[in-house]
């Protein structure tokens, strides 16, 4: 169950005055603050039936968040030789989601009912005040080199992907309130955590950086509540972004969730600067597995979620090149997960137990390649255009043909037969995605168009699967905005994989204005 992290807070900011205090007399004279942020308002609209059946023939509001944000930093310049106190960073968010009063009939509201019920999410999707981010860096700078050592509440991120996520699997993504392609920081959980990072002395020509993680907060991915009470279907808070998630189908079922909260994430990677345009870095992360696997408790009309532990090895690296006066970044990136969750094409079912497996673990390896491009198109704009390709291969090594293997019947049940009934498929042992970015600046910088296309090539004889999200920022002075956007997704909607799962309800038009300083 999730618990308000105010006490932690609470404390985190009481060291630090305390730090101030005791260690520099002139500490409150001598220190440089920042304060930044922002205040957003948007409606979403979604179209119900999906966009390739009829432009928003039907349509729905599902979203109507109002958020503040904002960051404080303070520079305490407290020094002791090469020990140093550098900066102290705080992060809150606060949020109010209208749409559970505009739509009370559409969105109901329970209340826990258990400490193992699954709960995450079922407080701040409606009303969120959350102290995201408090930490502190104690600094060295010295003849050893440099580094750091930051304890408190933060978000890392690790690897060079935009489409997916291959190595940034630290912070839980929060997919209680928003789709895909938002504010990385915004989408993801932010966890205590204590981080050492430390460079050596930089030699001609190199540069080696060491990141450093333990984390005793352990969190999975954050969805919004996705279930009823048993008897009365209705009765689930059903969140505006459940219903199209592969959980969709557990509406009436109890739903508790395992957790493993006495494990420890930790892990470390090792950064190389070679030469000015080549870096590399490798890692690990022990990881509790963020997506979950599912039982279900037939008998009992209960649904249990829960997370493996497996270990993650990876690796990225970033390269400018320079040839034949052509200048582009290029990317690459590879992961590999032990034992990761994959969906079966049919529960596998202990009749005697009456216990319905739904997953198998599974090594998994996914490779990512990339390249970044900014072109003057002056047909376009007078301002450089930013172009971004992306390519991603996953491989599930493990591959068993239950895994998208079955038939269905008529009443859509699992069967042995052949004849006469529908094949199913569920999983893709390799898969490819591609994605294309353009984003540039018109009217001197005002204005801000961009264009994601993120498209998944067929398999099994399916069609392909497309998103496609076009959007343009107006700033209309320098700190008040307007953004509006479109998330599409099209295609082939019974593919195995790929967007399939958004195509008939998950196409959306948002409109957002904002005041940031």
């Amino acid at each position: 169950m999730r618990k308000r992290r105010w006490g932690e807070a609470g404390l985190c900011g009481f060291v630090m005055l305390v730090l101030f205090g005791v260690f520099s007399t002139n500490a409150v004279a001598e220190m440089a603050t920042s304060f930044h942020g922002f205040f957003e308002s948007n409606l979403v609209m979604r179209d119900t039936t999906g966009i390739q059946y009829g432009f928003f023939e039907e349509a729905e509001a599902v979203q109507q968040r109002n958020i503040l944000k904002f960051d404080i930093d303070i520079e305490p310049n407290i020094e002791w030789g090469p020990i140093g106190v550098e900066k102290v960073h705080l992060t809150f968010r606060g949020a109010y989601d209208s749409i559970f009063d505009l739509r009370a009939n559409a969105y109901d509201i329970i209340d826990s009912q258990g400490k193992s019920r699954f709960d995450y999410g079922l407080r701040d999707i409606r009303f969120e005040s959350d102290l995201r981010e408090a930490f502190i860096d104690f600094t060295y700078k010295g003849n050893l080199g440099r580094g750091f050592f930051r304890p408190g509440r933060q978000i890392v991120s690790w690897g060079e992907g935009l489409l997916e996520t291959l190595n940034d699997v630290i912070n839980p993504p929060d997919n209680s309130f928003n789709l895909f392609f938002q504010n990385p920081d915004d989408v993801k959980t932010p966890l205590w955590m204590g981080r050492i990072n430390y460079s050596m002395p930089r030699l001609p020509g190199f540069g080696l950086n060491f990141d450093l993680l333990w984390i005793p907060d352990i969190r999975p991915t954050q969805w919004g509540p996705l279930d009823g009470v048993r008897g009365n279907t209705r009765a689930g808070f059903q969140a505006p972004y459940v219903s199209i998630l592969p959980f969709a189908d557990l509406k009436g079922f109890s739903v508790y969730e395992r957790v493993p909260t006495n494990e420890n994430e930790y892990g470390g990677k090792v950064s190389a600067e070679i030469g000015t345009r080549l870096n590399v870095s490798l890692l690990y992360f022990r990881d509790v597995v963020n997506e979950p696997g599912m039982l279900l408790y037939l008998a009992q009309g209960r649904a249990e979620l829960t997370h493996n532990k497996q270990h993650v090895y990876g690796g990225y690296f970033s390269y400018q090149l320079l040839a034949g006066g052509m200048e582009a970044v290029v990317r690459g990136e590879v992961s590999r997960y032990t034992a990761y969750p994959i969906s079966l094409a049919s529960p596998s079912v202990n009749f005697a137990t009456m216990v319905g497996t739904t997953f198998v673990y599974k090594p998994v390896t996914k490779t990512m390649l990339a390249v970044d491009k900014d072109l003057r198109l002056r047909w376009l704009s007078k301002d450089l255009t930013k172009v971004s390709l992306e390519w991603i291969h996953t491989t599930i090594n493990e591959w068993e043909n239950r895994l998208d293997d079955v038939y269905i019947d008529g009443t859509g049940r699992a069967t042995g037969k052949v004849g006469g009934v529908t094949k199913d498929r569920r999983n893709i042992r390799e898969q490819d995605s591609f994605l294309l970015q353009i984003m540039t600046y018109w009217w001197a910088s005002k204005l801000n168009p961009t264009l994601l296309v993120a498209y998944n090539p067929g398999h099994h004889g399916e069609g392909a699967t497309f998103m496609v999200k076009p959007s343009i920022k107006w700033y209309v002075t320098p700190q008040f905005y307007t953004d509006l956007r479109l998330q599409a997704f099209l295609g082939d909607s019974q593919a195995s994989n790929g967007f399939s799962n958004g195509i008939k309800t998950a196409s959306e038009a948002t409109l957002r204005v904002g005041y940031e300083w």
